[in-house]
Formats: C-alpha cells, structure tokens, sequence
C-alpha cells in the first residue's frame, strides 16, 4: 500500500484532534467554572424546600438541578439517597435522576462544540420535558412504594429506633417536623467524586482567615474543581475524540449510511438499546457521535445512542438496584429506553440530518 494515499486522511484526522481539544478545554473549565460559582452560593436547605414540593414547580426544580449538577454516575446515585431521605417529593427527585446524567455541564459544551447549537437546544429541550412528563407519570402511579425502605432511614431515625425513649431530635428554625437536613447530600462534597479532591487545608477555613482571603481562596477553589474535573475526565474526552478523529478520518460513509442513515427505520430504536451495554461515558461518546453524524449517521440515531448509554448505563443500573425495588427498576430502564426512542424521532422530525 502507498503511503501517500493515508498522508491526507491522517493530516485530516490529526487536525481534528488538535482543534477539538483545545475548543473543549477551553470550554469545559469555563463553564465548569460558572456552575461552580452557582453550587457555591445555592442554599442547600433552599434546594430543599424547592424540591419538597410535588407539582409542577418541584419537577421543573428537579430538572433545572440536574442540568447544573455535573454528577457522575458515582455521585448522581447517593444524591438522590439524600434527597428522597431529606423527604424530596418523589416525582422531583426522579426528574433530577433522569435529568442529570442527560443534561449538564459536562455534556452542553460538548454538543456546543462538536454538534451544533440547534441539536443542543433541541435535545436539551426534549430530554428536560420527557424527564419531567415520565416522573410525573411515576408518581402518580404510586412508583414510590418501590423504593427500599431502607435507603430512607436516616442516622436520626436508627437513633430513634434504637432507643424508643430518646427524643426526636430539635430541629433548627424553619425546618419542618420530621424533615430530614440536606446536609446530608451537599452539593460541592458531592461534585467531589467527579473532580480532584482538594486538601484539607485548601478547604478549611479558620476562624483567623480573613475575609478577603476567605474570598480569595472561594474563587481559587472553584477554579481548582473546574481544572480538576477537566483533569479527571480528560483520560475519556482524549479517548472519544482519537476515536472520533480515526472515524472522521478513515470510517466509509457510504457505511454509515447504510447501517444508520435516516434510511433506516429501525436505526433509532436499535442505537437506544445499544446504548446500554455500550457502556461509555458521554465525555467520550460525544466527540464520537459527532464523527458518525460527518460520515452519515442520523442525528435522532445519535440521540438515542446517547440518551440511552448515559441515561442507564450498566454500572448505574447495578447502584439503583440497592435503592429501587425490582418494579421500580424495571419502569426506570424502561423509561430512559422511551426517552432514548422518542427523542430520537422527534429530534429526526424536527432537524434534517446533513
């Protein structure tokens, strides 16, 4: 084989690399960097109250807190924990579990940079009312009796198990009877799991700090998350964009078209169960859907691909078994592959792929 023949398709591919890493640092830690801005200053007995609520304005809370969250998978589960402990409403805390893996800052600069401002919009604007609709439809069919009765039972509550003679515990002003803190689930400890933990000492503040330096070292430290989850998922965002780069690089598009095209009827529905086992991260995924979509690939495919690995991936699947019943279980897979499905047409209804 002539090496020549390659030289332009590895010159393409290496440019495509070079490019797409530096837009998404670039826009990864900023916006990373703003969103940290927003959890610092978010009461977290303000997010309470907000999704204690169990209509309309609960759901739309949930979601709107998935979407500013960048949890992980390793996070996303022992928030929800917290909140149903913290006596969330049910159908508010489902919202934030099918939201925050589909919709967040993770996610938003990708599709920004790689996809394309319309696709975002409209995938965002499609999995944020799919997930409110069908936890709505969760809650009022009574899903919540599915939920381990364990996973709710608070320290408090063993305590006051335990010894049938000890009082409740007093609550702090403004806190409802038998309303378990937020504290349990704060959101920057939580984000912990998804970036570089900072030292103790970068974290403590003593009471001789000053203010400005107390300040100071706020604004140090969310910067220092903001690089520190880039940091993290940068193993993962290098892997999707090479194989992105190989792809838009080397991949037949008459290939792609055929198996995955907007010909293909059953292109979405297969591209949402694949995502399942697929198992990879969206920071990966991502970069190498926009390759497919170059090379042919239906974008409402790629929405379901998408929607489908990062909605129930495998290792999720196996943490909410510990907190969800077997029923409830089955209709959360269920429901993600219903979210992958629909959004996939309806993003194919709404945008024609190139």
């Amino acid at each position: 084989m002539n090496i020549d023949t390659y030289r332009p398709l590895i010159a393409e591919s290496a440019a495509f690399f070079a490019y797409t890493m530096i837009e998404l640092a670039i826009l990864f830690v900023g916006i990373s960097f703003l969103v940290g801005v927003i959890n610092e200053f978010l009461p977290p007995d303000k997010v309470q109250r907000w999704l204690s609520g169990r209509h309309g304005r609960g759901y739309f809370i949930g979601s709107i807190l998935g979407g500013l969250t960048p949890f992980c998978s390793c996070s996303t589960i022992p928030v929800t924990v917290g909140l149903l402990r913290a006596k969330a409403g049910f159908g508010p805390t489902m919202a934030f579990l099918f939201t925050s893996p589909l919709v967040n800052p993770i996610i938003i600069p990708l599709f920004l940079t790689l996809i394309g401002f319309e696709v975002t919009v409209v995938y965002a604007v499609v999995a944020i009312s799919m997930s409110i609709g069908i936890s709505f439809i969760l809650e009022q069919a009574g899903f919540s009796r599915y939920v381990k009765q364990e996973t709710l039972i608070g320290i408090s509550d063993l305590r006051n198990m335990s010894d049938k003679k000890t009082p409740p515990p007093r609550t702090s002003p403004g806190q409802e009877e038998g309303l378990e803190p937020l504290k349990v689930i704060p959101l920057q400890p939580a984000m912990q799991c998804c970036a570089n933990p900072l030292p103790i000492s970068a974290r403590g503040m003593s009471a001789a700090v000053s203010q400005q330096n107390v300040a100071s070292n706020r604004w140090q430290r969310i910067f220092r998350d903001a690089v520190g989850q880039f940091r993290k998922l940068l193993p993962f965002i290098i892997l999707g964009v090479a194989i992105g780069s190989i792809i838009h690089g080397f991949l037949p598009a008459d290939l792609v078209v055929r198996l995955a095209g907007s010909d293909n009827p059953m292109a979405i529905p297969v591209s949402a169960v694949v995502g399942i086992p697929l198992y990879l991260r969206v920071s990966t995924m991502v970069p190498i859907a926009a390759s497919l979509i170059a090379k042919g690939m239906s974008i409402g495919a790629v929405v379901a691909l998408i929607i489908g690995g990062a909605g129930a991936s495998l290792p999720e699947v196996a943490m909410l078994k510990g907190i969800f019943k077997t029923p409830l279980l089955v209709a959360f897979i269920a429901s993600v592959m219903v979210m992958a499905i629909s959004a996939g047409f309806l993003v194919s209804m709404v945008i024609v792929s190139p």
